[in-house]
Parts: structure tokens; sequence; C-alpha cells
């Protein structure tokens, strides 16, 4: 019986071991990122004009993407309309608006985006009205350059360039963490991820995303999205390194972002192997003892 009980005593020992040890992943993940345009409810709407969509297009937890009449539609991906696919890209999405969302804390308040060039870090830029050019710049050489830029909504008839040469372009990371709505136009850059809905009137975004977490995206005039670029291949969804630890916390860090931890609710997976186990641990004790 002495045997026994050592053998439970290392298998309590060893238990920690099956916890989940600290990753590192990137801020859209692997189910968001494929995603070109992503919508909510109602629907995801092509209202009319010339559209070109390179990546996947998806509604979720709606199930309704239309596409006009009028619309000349090239899309090089997949449909997904309230299946489990958009639905994983959903939750992705939730789980990106929390995570930059985070940063407004380590953020600078910039009140204007018009006619300025800024270097990579997180932005609060308020309820943004971009109608000039806005240029991405990294004049200290910063590897994995990351731009957060969190506001309350976003109007943009602008532009949202790329210096000329920008150093580590290939990995860098372009975010709007819009808490509303935003209504695009011009040449945007980057990933529109908006809390509500999106709205263009003939936008131009060949390297990033339009992904709209509750509300509807609808798309009116010549619109062209595309998740990935010359420039990057990922769709300027590089940049910042999330890291899991457990515990319901991310740290994320690089891209001349200040390392920032950010509270992300999920499964307590340790706990919940615990919580199975333990009783069954106790009771196999016992009997254990019983038997001595």
């Amino acid at each position: 019986m002495k045997v026994r009980l050592i053998v439970f005593s290392l298998f309590l020992l060893i238990l920690p071991l099956f916890a989940p040890s600290a990753n590192a992943d990137t801020v859209l993940g692997p189910d968001l990122s494929t995603f070109a345009v992503l919508g909510g409810t109602p629907l995801v709407s092509f209202a009319g004009g010339n559209d070109t969509i390179n990546g996947n297009v998806g509604v979720s937890p709606a199930a309704s993407i239309t596409i006009a009449g009028t619309t000349i539609f090239t899309l090089t991906g997949t449909q997904h309309a309230g299946d489990a696919t958009a639905g994983m890209a959903q939750a992705g999405l939730t789980n990106a608006l929390t995570i930059l969302g985070g940063l407004a804390s380590v953020g600078t308040s910039q009140s204007s985006l018009n006619n300025v060039g800024l270097n990579p870090g997180v932005y609060n830029i308020g309820a943004a009205d971009l109608t000039g050019t806005l240029t991405l710049t990294n004049t200290f050489n910063v590897t994995h350059p990351t731009w957060v830029f969190i506001g309350s909504s976003l109007t943009s008839s602008g532009k949202v360039v790329m210096a000329p040469g920008l150093f580590d372009a290939a990995n860098a990371g372009v975010y709007w963490d819009i808490g509303s709505s935003a209504t695009l136009s011009g040449v945007m850059l980057g990933n529109i991820l908006a809390s509500t809905s999106i709205t263009t009137t003939g936008v131009t975004d060949t390297c990033g995303r339009l992904l709209a977490s509750t509300g509807d995206v609808t798309l009116a005039g010549d619109n062209t999205i595309s998740n990935t670029c010359l420039a990057s291949t990922s769709g300027l969804s590089g940049g910042l390194t999330v890291t899991t630890g457990g515990g319901g916390k991310v740290v994320l860090s690089g891209g001349g972002v200040p390392p920032t931890s950010v509270n992300v609710p999920e499964p307590g997976t340790f706990a919940l192997l615990l919580a199975g186990l333990l009783p069954l641990g106790l009771l196999t004790l016992r009997k254990l003892q019983a038997g001595c």
C-alpha cells in the first residue's frame, strides 16, 4: 500500500506540469486573419459599384451576405455566412478588441491625424476625422513597427500612407480600434476593428481588413480591400507579440509599444483540470488509506 501512496504523491507533484505554458500569438490570430471583410448583424452588404476583395468575406451571428445586381464583385477568397468559420473569426475579433483597448492607458493623445507623420506607438485619437494625409514613419528604425490608433469613432476621407522605404515594413502592424462605427472613403491602411459597424463610400485599403463586431458592414461605391500586399504578406497584422501565460492575462510587447499587461477573460484550463481531477484524487487517496 505504501507503494501506491508514493505513486499517488508523485502524481500530485507532476500535475502542475500539465498547466498551460506561455505562448506567443498575434493580435488577430489565425481564425480572424484570413478575413478581409467581417460583419456581425444584420448583414454584410455590397450595395453597388466595383468591389475587389482579396481574402475571406464573412458575417456572424447573422447569416446574410448580399451583393447588389449592379455590383461588379471580384472575390479572391470564400464567403462565410453564419457558419462556424465566421463564428470563430468573430470570437477572434472580440479578443482583438479587448487586447487593443487595453493599450489605451499607455497611449499618447493625438488630436489631429491630418498632414502629420507618426512613428510607431499607441495613439488615442478620440472622435477622429481624417481629411488630409497621415504618414506612418519609422525614423528610429524600430523592428516590427506597430501603430495602434484607439478612437471612439472614425470618419476618413483622406489618405493613410507609409513613408517611402519604411524600415521593416514586412513585419509591421497597423490597427484601428474604433469604439463605435467607422465611415470610410479615400485611401486607408491597416486593420479597421470597429465595435459596431463599418460603412464605405469608396475606399481603398490594399493592405488591411474591415472588421465589424456587432453591426453590419456596408460597402457602397468602388472598394478595394486586401488582407495581404507586397509590402506585408500578413496585411499589416504583425508588429505586436501577444504572450499568454494563463490566469486571464496577456502581455503585449514589441514594435515600439511599451510592454503592457491586459486582462482577457478565458477559460481557466488548469483550474478546470484541477476541479475534475482533485475529487477523483481524494477518493483514490481515501481508498488507499482504507486499505492500509
